[in-house]
């Protein structure tokens, strides 16, 4: 059976909080509702950052020859914050693969 398109996106933002929970002094807050301006809220307690982080689907198309990735733009609700995109990409038999703009 084939996996939805919410299946996948709410997969990849628990893998994207795994990795943020994988670093030291990383605490990690969701977006439980998933209406809000970012998915992801990871606050580093060593250094006092606070990041905000809206995780999307690595997703690539034909572009003149060459595979290159589609851009997403962030929510209406996040313009006005420093809110980062994050892309998941996962591959099979390799580990995912992370990106952040």
């Amino acid at each position: 059976m084939a996996i939805s398109k919410q299946q996948k996106g709410i997969r990849n933002e628990l893998l994207a909080a795994i990795e943020f929970l994988s670093q030291p002094f990383h605490h990690v807050y969701y977006d439980l509702g998933g209406k809000g301006p970012c998915d992801l809220v990871v606050i580093d307690s060593k250094i006092g950052t606070v990041d905000l982080y809206d995780v999307k689907t690595h997703s690539e198309r034909m572009d003149k020859g060459k595979m290159r990735r589609i851009n997403r733009t962030k929510n209406k609700s996040a313009k006005n914050l420093t809110v980062k995109i994050i892309y998941v990409r996962e591959a099979s038999g390799t580990p995912t693969q992370y990106s952040v703009e």
